[in-house]
């Protein structure tokens, strides 16, 4: 028992520390012609001012504006079914969090709780945050604050220098 206790805690010390991760609430989707492409508006909600804006496709920039606004369209989007089956299969988002950035792409990742334990998905930020603004009681969006202050590129943990995700319009 000392052996297994003694080896969980050294894997426990071999893990870097997370970074920290503020709380940030959505501001404003909007497109600012010329531009095709719309912004997200991220807004630290801990008091330090931090403000992040990021461009995202057409489709989840509709789809979150209206998840803000609290509204649906005329037949359910894939977030809303998404949501949905979630729920109904007993899984509850416990958080999205926005965890680096690499280029113009910021990452992200959903962590749900179900019947099978907690599991952690990657995702597109848009499409986190969409799903937590879904749920009943909306899911915490949280970022990590290197986000913040940092201009260049922010590896979250355990993602090695040569990484290259891909997305559309660079943000999502």
């Amino acid at each position: 028992m000392e052996g297994a206790a003694a080896e969980a805690e050294a894997a426990t010390a071999a893990q870097p520390p997370r970074h920290v991760q503020r709380i940030v609430r959505v501001v404003s989707v909007e497109v600012a012609l010329p531009d095709q492409f719309p912004t997200v508006t991220l807004e630290d909600a801990e008091g330090h001012r931090g403000r992040l804006a990021f461009r995202i496709g057409t489709a989840e920039g509709v789809a979150l504006a209206h998840a803000l606004a609290g509204t649906s369209p005329a037949r359910p989007s894939t977030h809303e079914l998404f949501a949905l089956a979630l729920e109904r299969c007993g899984v509850d988002i416990l958080a999205v969090r926005l965890t680096g950035r690499v280029g113009a792409t910021y990452l992200a990742e959903l962590e749900l709780l179900g019947a099978s334990g907690r599991q952690v998905l990657q995702c597109r930020p848009s499409d986190g945050i969409c799903l937590a603004l879904r749920q009943r009681v909306p899911a915490p969006v949280l970022c990590d604050e290197r986000l913040f202050s940092s201009s260049g590129d922010v590896l979250p943990e355990g993602l090695a220098g040569d990484a290259s995700p891909e997305g559309p319009a660079g943000g999502q």
